[in-house]
């Protein structure tokens, strides 16, 4: 698996997964027919990789603190893209680019609007995408619980201290391993009594690993039959926390895949991969064909069929980014080319391997900011194409993006990318890097 080095250790496969995942929420957005195939799973792309890169280690016992990580490293970006909203508010009322009966903000508006913010509510029209921020942080601490508990059970099964996260039999074959000392001098056979204790440790581990997964399995099952109860009651709390349970499931499969098959699709080949990919877009289609589609900010899930297209949409989404990985074609420029210095012949195999991470990378400012960019392609169009001032521009998220769905498509996801490239860089230049 390729990787990058930075500040850490990126991995370029699954910046590439991510690029594709908000690439596909954009055109899903864009309303050209078509986009309901990416409705079927493009939302659970991120819930797997949050799942696949949960640290156990440093996280496992403790929830809270992953919960605070998330909040930490989410927070001042959204409380940043909604105070610009908020700021300009007026000019896209003023404009007409907001929906009948928006209202120009006074003082008081305005305080409400970031005070809102704050605990993130999404008080402006463009903030609408982030809807999915709340849902995706209250997702990570249910399964960050789900690993908690299930290492709480596993302790107690397999009779190890889910406390300190060791075996508390360990002191006990210490304590052998000091008789076997005791018993040289009666001529005992230490080294077989210390493989008999790491034999015993062996076992032990694996009855807590065995019993840990089979608690995960059960609680997250739990969590599915919770999201779907609450879902087919039409039950709705704050934040779409009945969704956590919802998506509960797709974090466990990404922690799983990890555990257990982290490089499976290095071990394919073209020749199967290209084939998969086709079959699943084919699977797609009859999905859509049998009127079976997925809006989870509504609650349209349609059962279980939600599981089997988000599966088979992250399969889908992994073999696509290996085979854009897999393309090679910046190590073979000349060694004089100008094109080597470009980021985009050097931060990846090939210029859309790179643009795709780079995307991945910086997804939130993208999710946050598409929309706005949106009706700005919007106002242009109105003023310098159609040459129309009194063309009506308030339809949600637009009017115009269908017919011109490339460049709502390409533009809403290079104009934030490149902010969040600059918010990056002012950020360094702060700290002094």
């Amino acid at each position: 698996m390729t990787s990058v080095k930075g500040e850490k250790q990126r991995y370029l496969l699954w910046d590439i997964f991510k690029g594709f995942g908000i690439v596909f929420i954009v055109f899903g957005h864009t309303g050209k027919v078509g986009g309901a195939i990416v409705y079927l799973f493009h939302l659970a792309l991120f819930f797997f990789v949050t799942g696949y890169f949960f640290n156990e280690e440093k996280y496992g016992r403790d929830p809270f603190r992953y919960f605070g990580k998330r909040i930490k490293g989410t927070w001042g970006r959204y409380m940043l893209y909604c105070i610009f909203f908020a700021i300009t508010h007026n000019f896209c009322v003023v404009h007409g680019l907001m929906t009948p009966g928006s209202v120009i903000y006074d003082g008081p508006e305005f305080l409400r609007s970031i005070m809102g913010s704050m605990v993130l509510e999404r008080p402006e029209l463009y903030s609408g995408p982030m809807w999915f921020v709340p849902l995706w942080l209250l997702g990570s601490v249910l399964f960050a619980g789900v690993i908690y508990l299930s290492n709480k059970i596993s302790g107690a099964f397999a009779g190890s201290s889910a406390e300190d996260g060791k075996n508390p039999n360990k002191d006990a074959e210490k304590s052998n391993v000091t008789s076997a000392a005791d018993y040289k001098s009666e001529h005992r056979d230490v080294k077989k009594l210390v493989n008999l204790a790491s034999i015993r440790e062996k076992t032990v581990s694996q009855e807590y690993q065995t019993s840990e997964n089979i608690s995960i399995v059960i609680m997250s099952l739990l969590c599915l039959f919770i999201g779907i109860y609450a879902v087919d009651k039409g039950i709705n709390i704050l934040y779409h926390m009945e969704l956590a349970f919802v998506i509960e499931p797709f974090f466990a499969f990404g922690y799983f895949m990890k555990k257990y098959l982290p490089n499976w699709q290095d071990k394919l080949g073209w020749p199967i991969m290209i084939p998969a990919v086709v079959l699943i877009y084919f699977i797609f289609n009859k999905f859509i064909d049998a009127g079976i589609w997925f809006d989870l900010a509504s609650q349209d899930i349609f059962g279980c069929w939600y599981y089997v297209g988000g599966v088979l949409g992250i399969l889908f989404t992994i073999m696509l980014s290996k085979l854009v990985e897999r393309v090679e074609v910046n190590d073979k420029l000349p060694e004089d080319s100008k094109l080597r210095a470009c980021p985009l012949f050097t931060l990846g195999p090939n210029p859309v391997a790179a643009l795709l991470a780079a995307a991945g990378r910086y997804s939130f400012d993208i999710m946050a900011l598409h929309i706005f960019v949106f009706k700005m392609l919007d106002m242009l169009l109105r003023k310098f194409y159609y040459r129309d001032p009194g063309m009506d521009l308030s339809q949600y998220p637009s009017p115009l993006s269908q017919q011109w769905w490339v460049l709502y498509l390409v533009v809403p996801v290079l104009v934030p990318m490149l902010v969040g490239i600059m918010i990056d860089r002012i950020k360094s230049r702060i700290r002094g890097k």
